[in-house]
């Protein structure tokens, strides 16, 4: 009896271990956004010939990267391959935010040429999905708004993004 109440014992002690693992693979867009944590849904990645926009939104914002698509796999194991593009300085290397107030008011930032400045980093491309980081001052384009003459957007990251091709 005492052999089969440990044999008992020993079954019901093994099978209650299990180990439950569970992966968060979920595409990320995320930054703290004139000091607040921002985090978009729905980010997407769309290649548009020589172009890739990343972007993701929330119910009333939207933030858009666009940069220069690679044209060669970029491997997040070596930083020589990380391609970092400025923003400020250029019309095909842009960020943009576009807020909707409860009123039903849009309010559009966006950097360019001589307007607003940051950076974009690509550590992860090959095709398929992109990451990097970002950070970004972009200006109100409206110079009549009563809205926040720049949105800063620090400690951005997007991670695993689907890559859509687009014709």
């Amino acid at each position: 009896m005492k052999k089969i109440l440990s044999f008992v014992i020993l079954i019901a002690a093994l099978s209650s271990c299990s180990e439950d693992i569970k992966f968060n693979n979920e595409a990320v867009f995320q930054g703290v956004k004139d000091n607040l944590f921002w985090k978009g849904a729905d980010a997407k990645a769309t290649r548009n010939g020589s172009t890739l926009t990343i972007s993701a939104g929330t119910l009333v914002e939207t933030m858009a990267l666009q940069v220069p698509a690679p044209t060669t796999p970029i491997d997040p194991k070596n930083n020589a391959t990380y391609i970092t593009y400025p923003l400020g300085t250029s019309l095909n290397r842009t960020a943009s935010y576009e807020f909707t107030n409860d009123l039903g008011d849009e309010f559009f930032y966006e950097t360019a040429i001589g307007v607003g400045d940051g950076e974009v980093v690509i550590s992860e491309f090959d095709g398929v999905y992109v990451s990097g980081t970002f950070r970004f001052n972009a200006v109100n384009t409206d110079p009549d708004s009563e809205a926040p003459e720049t949105v800063n957007l620090q400690h951005g990251t997007f991670y695993r993004i689907p890559v859509v091709n687009e014709l």
